[in-house]
């Protein structure tokens, strides 16, 4: 199961209290003071890690808490500061406080982590003070943790267009796939690596889009939200008109809704891909769509398997250009 949505509850440790001590020696006069400080309370950190990929463990764990301070004894002996508790979540996770729906922290790279609790400060003992003090609570707070998707190549298409059976052929993904709309209700990565062993990507197959989807018709934002992070998108297309949808209409419908949720994303890199050109009809379809835009258009048929790997090579070289563009931008801001 897929979970991207989840609320948590996080507790951080108490500090530990001073201690009110006094030593008597038979050669002194008066008592001395010698109670040791308390420990501080232990934070607690949500940290970003590769190994996790969903947020379904805390569908059965909503509350964390961390260890408390140790307080304080005599002889100055100060108490041990309490452990912190991680908690782990897949890059990609925004962090928000519930109350105020603020941003605490984007992780969206493996080990950046955010302290969403501090520790209590440790009270301090008598031989500091006149009296010795009571640790400070640690801090509490709810947390609504949101997993945005982080892949490189994007599928984006409308239902039955073929971006289940694509991942499945490029990749090892094992996405559900069957001649009925809506087979994926949600998303699925694969890792495609090229012939030589030395390059890979991560593609999503996410849920087909509908009109109006940047309303929230259909999965509508549960579905965008997830292409925000993506490098290249795939524009996948039934060119055989199978549930008797117009291929020139479907990309100019995928174009506006992306364009409704973020505008941004449309000046993203993208490849057109043509499915199912093996079905009748396929043919004229593809001639009619090529007249009707600019792009290059890559035949394939995934039941097939023709114009895969054309497919799949065009978008290693996609990825290395747009990787290149970005250090030369982010080269030119730091000579700025």
């Amino acid at each position: 199961m897929f979970v991207d949505q989840a609320k948590i509850s996080v507790k951080a440790g108490n500090g530990g209290n001073g201690c009110e001590s006094f030593y008597y020696h038979r050669m002194q006069r008066y008592r001395h003071r010698d109670g040791g400080d308390g420990g501080n309370g232990g934070d607690v950190i949500i940290r970003a890690d590769e190994n996790i990929h969903t947020l379904l463990d805390f569908k059965f764990r909503q509350h964390f808490k961390a260890e408390s301070g140790k307080h304080g004894s005599s002889n100055c002996k100060r108490g041990r500061d309490g452990d912190e508790c991680v908690v782990l979540v897949p890059p990609g996770t925004i962090v928000r406080n519930a109350a105020n729906d603020l941003i605490l922290r984007d992780l969206d790279r493996p080990q950046e982590q955010v302290i969403a609790a501090r520790g209590g400060v440790g009270g301090l003992g008598n031989h500091k003070r006149r009296e010795a003090t009571e640790g400070a609570p640690g801090q509490e707070i709810v947390l609504r943790l949101e997993l945005k998707l982080i892949a490189d190549v994007g599928l984006v298409g409308f239902p039955n267009a073929g971006k289940s059976s694509f991942i499945n052929s490029v990749s090892g993904a094992h996405s559900k796939v069957a001649a009925f709309p809506f087979t994926t209700l949600q998303p699925v990565l694969g890792v495609v690596t090229d012939p030589a062993g030395e390059k890979r990507f991560v593609a999503a197959d996410l849920p087909g889009i509908v009109k109006d989807a940047h309303v929230g018709r259909g999965l509508g934002i549960e579905f965008l939200k997830h292409i925000e992070r993506t490098k290249v998108f795939v524009f996948l297309l039934d060119m055989a008109g199978v549930d008797g949808r117009n291929p020139a209409d479907d990309f100019a419908d995928l174009l506006h809704e992306i364009s409704e949720y973020d505008r941004r994303m449309i000046a993203r890199p993208r490849l057109i891909v043509a499915n199912k050109i093996d079905l009748p009809a396929a043919r004229e379809n593809l001639d009619n769509f090529r007249q009707s835009t600019a792009e290059p258009v890559f035949a394939v048929s995934c039941r097939t398997q023709q114009g895969i790997a054309a497919v799949v090579q065009e978008l290693f070289s996609l990825l290395d250009r747009t990787a290149a563009e970005r250090e030369e931008k982010n080269d030119d801001r730091a000579r700025l």
